[in-house]
């Protein structure tokens, strides 16, 4: 698109000036906090969750808010521009990582698919949280007095919460294969990426361009380190999840061998 775009910098639906955002303040724990507090109501109320027929109307109604944060950033991005240049739409197309995570966990929730959970496990519980601890890479000029301050968090902790939701009530788990499915989808995520981020300067799309630290600013050989780090970060991620299930299996087993310990021998 090469319409003109107005940046406003005014009202709820504009943008402060740099630095209006604190990081690691007030600001930025308690929308974590929020997501972390009906989380744990979700762990105990879950067997009331998994035995309630009406519990498919909260998993439509979660779906809709992620689709409501998507949809309503593309209209706020419409309306309001930002600084990015004159091709505004085609710098902002949903193949970052976290529009991905959300649009596949929409879905998810609703149809319960394994796959998608899986993909989920590993791109939404890595991309979401990592945006959620550094979101001033991203949410600069946006504080809560603004739209996309609640826009942004909206985006991220809902497939967050959505993800493990599903863990804790209908009981998903991930496979080793949804690890490779999620390091293929993405490799292929690199390529649109790489050719979008060439034809649009003001793209940026998976981060290929952003200055950091350590990493070369050749979007081509940084595409090349992050999908090495990927399978890295995902084994990771296996990795403390197998350990958990064995921590948990061992204490199971040790309760088990309590209770039998503690019952009365009966006369063959």
């Amino acid at each position: 698109m090469s319409g003109e775009y107005t940046y406003y910098n005014d009202g709820f639906f504009g943008f402060g000036p740099p630095g209006t955002f604190h990081p690691y303040g007030w600001m930025h724990i308690i929308p974590i906090l929020l997501c972390v507090g009906l989380l744990l109501l979700v762990w105990v109320k879950r067997e009331w969750l998994r035995n309630r027929k009406g519990e498919i109307h909260l998993r439509y109604v979660l779906a809709f808010l992620m689709f409501l944060m998507e949809f309503s950033y593309f209209l706020w991005l419409l309306y309001v521009g930002d600084s990015s240049g004159r091709f505004l739409m085609m710098s902002k197309l949903p193949l970052h990582l976290c529009d991905v995570g959300l649009c596949s966990c929409m879905f998810m929730v609703t149809s319960r698919n394994r796959t998608l959970f899986g993909f989920n496990f590993f791109v939404t519980l890595f991309g979401a949280t990592l945006a959620c601890v550094i979101p001033q890479t991203v949410l600069d000029g946006a504080d809560p007095t603004y739209f996309r301050y609640y826009q942004y968090f909206g985006e991220h902790l809902l497939p967050i919460f959505g993800t493990v939701y599903m863990m804790i009530v209908h009981r998903m788990r991930p496979r080793y294969r949804d690890l490779w499915i999620s390091v293929g989808v993405l490799s292929a995520m690199l390529v649109p990426s790489l050719m979008l981020n060439e034809a649009f300067p003001g793209s940026d799309y998976l981060f290929l361009k952003l200055k950091l630290p350590l990493l070369p600013d050749n979007q081509y050989l940084r595409a090349g380190i992050y999908a090495v780090l990927i399978v890295v970060i995902f084994h990771g991620m296996w990795f403390l999840w197998r350990l958990y299930l064995r921590g948990r299996e061992k204490r199971t087993s040790r309760k088990y061998e309590m209770k039998q310990s503690g019952r009365p021998k009966t006369e063959s």
